[in-house]
């Protein structure tokens, strides 16, 4: 039979304590919301938890507990409510409440909440302080080297996003190298006074954890089967021995729900996308990896590769060029003290179709981007530095910055960061040097991204000079140019636009439309021409050649190094409902657009060459 667990309210020591209003605050005033806050401060912890040379799995679940799971929770867990009138309101209300939702959020391959669950155990350096740095203490210093969190204050964002400020943790971990599963109820309330067993008149913290008496006035989790059936009761992820980890489930989430509200999916998706899509590239090592699942009312939600979800895949492309040291991966030094202070890379590209959440009309992904991701050699996005656009919108940039792993450089920045983790403000910096390093950083970021899609506006446009061979510059492939016509380089040709005339045949230059994947998980960038024909040839056929543009000029085809060619794959005209796949196509008298499908290179600009056939002029 599954045990009750009982409570155990903290009071204030004679020596004092921090209250739990006090400990809800630690967090600050995070830049981003309350779900994307505390998302993101649980997959980070996560990831540092994870076992060493694995990437950690995580499931992220909103649900609706059944009768029976509601029964538990009323009758089991938290059968005995605080005495505090406030708290015991708010629990009550919230476990009360028909149709209870929870959110839960459980990792894999980590080593979970391990080592002694008293506070004041001395640590001997062996075994990680896990359960008691995230259920007991707060503000600890970070135990993982170059990991994401420095303070410990980010698990408040889980009692934050509780309507009854209660979570409830279930871990399958070890203590002295002996494995255990371990679970208890926790709550952040408020300050109160109340009677003690002995009717004595005791002020308490508003803490309170839900566990085992451990016989000496204090509380521990409740272990083993006992541990493993409650959280079965409760709907919460099976473990055994091997699949070490934390499941966290948050009573009763702040999330809105209904028509004019923004669906939790796409919301958790993008909130994913826009702060851990490093950890989700296609060049992502395999021991930094993240797998997530995502399941919202027992119905899994696929989570987008960045690499085919724009912008991302342009974030991704510059990832793969730092972890590659590519050439043009760029240094940024301070002059004094003398000392590399990280790598900014960024690449430019078409401004593809947002796709999915990016659609929504309150997403958070900009239609153009023109940022550049901050983050430290954890691989965790801090924030972006939003720079200057392309005048041309049909393209966009994106840049990573990721700050030095040399100890007293990664340091500066870690320790920069305010308790959510969320920006570099050098000015929180004690030592001169360090703060030398996050603003002379800071300094240097911000011109690049304001001056970066500068030099796109200066080239001229009439340059009819063929460029250099592009074999071994592979670095230069992507220079956007508005001034690069779909007929190739120099002044292109003006097509007539006289609605008096009518015998004249011509054909406008291509417009890029979009970049999508075909059927064979091909990258292709579609472009469109408008034909006026003279309806002199029945035979008319027009033919397409693509080519790569770099620099302001085309570059033929022998002039590319591998990976970078392009090609026509098909066309069609709305004239004649004509579709062909390959690179010319029947138009016959018709009049109409032209659709051009081209294999596009990652990484690289491409344009479209047409020419009539049969008629002897282009």
């Amino acid at each position: 039979m599954t045990r009750l667990l009982e409570l155990f309210s903290e009071p204030f020591a004679k020596t004092g304590n921090i209250a739990a209003d006090g400990f809800r605050r630690l967090l600050g005033c995070p830049a981003q919301d309350l779900l994307q806050t505390m998302l993101r401060e649980s997959i980070q912890n996560s990831i540092d938890a994870a076992l060493p040379g694995f990437g950690p799995s995580l499931s992220i679940r909103f649900r609706t507990l059944t009768s029976q799971q509601c029964t538990a929770l009323r009758e089991v867990v938290l059968a005995d409510l605080p005495q505090g009138d406030h708290t015991r309101n708010e629990i009550a209300t919230s476990i009360g409440t028909v149709g209870l939702k929870v959110l839960e959020i459980c990792d894999f391959r980590s080593i979970g909440l391990s080592g002694p669950t008293s506070g004041d155990v001395a640590s001997d350096g062996r075994e990680a302080l896990n359960f008691v740095n995230f259920l007991r203490n707060v503000g600890v210093a970070r135990d993982t080297y170059h990991g994401g969190g420095t303070y410990g204050y980010g698990k408040t964002s889980l009692y934050a996003m509780s309507a009854c400020s209660t979570i409830l943790v279930d871990s399958q971990t070890t203590c002295e190298g002996k494995p255990v599963r371990r679970f208890m109820g926790c709550h952040l309330g408020s300050a109160f006074d109340a009677d003690t067993a002995d009717n004595k008149r005791r002020r308490f913290t508003g803490r309170h954890w839900w566990g085992i008496s451990d016989g000496d006035g204090g509380i521990d989790p409740l272990t083993g089967s006992h541990a493993a059936e409650l959280a079965a009761s409760l709907g919460m992820p099976e473990r055994d021995l091997n699949n070490t980890g934390t499941s966290i489930l948050i009573l009763d989430p702040y999330i809105e729900e209904g028509e004019d509200v923004r669906s939790i999916n796409h919301y958790i998706q993008e909130t994913i996308l826009w702060n851990f899509w490093p950890r989700l590239t296609a060049s992502t090592p395999e021991d930094k990896k993240l797998t997530i699942r995502v399941e919202i009312e027992e119905h899994e939600v696929a989570l987008p590769v960045p690499d085919d979800f724009p912008p991302f895949d342009l974030f991704a492309s510059a990832m793969k060029a730092y972890r590659d040291n590519a050439d043009d991966v760029q240094i940024i030094r301070s002059e004094r003290p003398k000392k590399d202070l990280g790598k900014l890379i960024i690449k430019r590209g078409l401004c593809a179709d947002r796709l999915g959440s990016a659609l929504d009309d309150n997403s958070g992904i900009p239609e153009q981007t023109c940022h550049i991701a901050l983050m430290r050699p954890v691989e965790l996005v801090v924030k972006y530095i939003e720079g200057t656009p392309f005048a041309d919108t049909r393209f966009e940039w994106a840049g990573v910055f990721i700050c030095s792993d040399e100890d007293e450089v990664e340091s500066a920045f870690a320790m920069s960061e305010p308790p959510a983790h969320d920006d570099w403000i050098p000015d929180n910096l004690p030592d001169r040097n360090a703060k030398t390093f996050v603003r002379g950083a800071l300094k240097r970021i911000e011109q690049a991204a304001s001056t970066f899609a500068a030099p796109v506006m200066s080239v001229a446009s009439s340059s009819k000079e063929r460029g250099p061979s592009l074999a071994g510059t592979a670095s230069r492939l992507g220079r956007l140019l508005d001034s690069v016509s779909g007929k190739g380089p120099g002044r292109s040709k003006p097509v007539p636009r006289s609605p008096h005339v009518k015998h004249e045949l011509a054909i406008s230059p291509t417009r890029f439309i979009r970049l999508e994947i075909d059927d064979k998980n091909r990258r292709c960038a579609i472009f469109e021409a408008d034909l006026q024909n003279d309806g002199a040839n029945a035979m008319l056929e027009i033919s397409a050649e693509s080519h790569l543009v770099a620099d302001g000029v085309v570059a033929d085809g022998e002039d590319l190094p591998a990976g970078f060619e392009t090609r026509v794959i098909g066309m069609s005209f709305d004239g004649v409902d004509e579709v062909t796949l390959g690179p010319t196509i029947k138009v016959g008298t018709e009049s109409g657009t032209i659709s051009i499908s081209v294999l596009s290179p990652p990484e690289a600009a491409i344009g479209v060459r047409l020419r009539f056939l049969n008629e002897g002029r282009a």
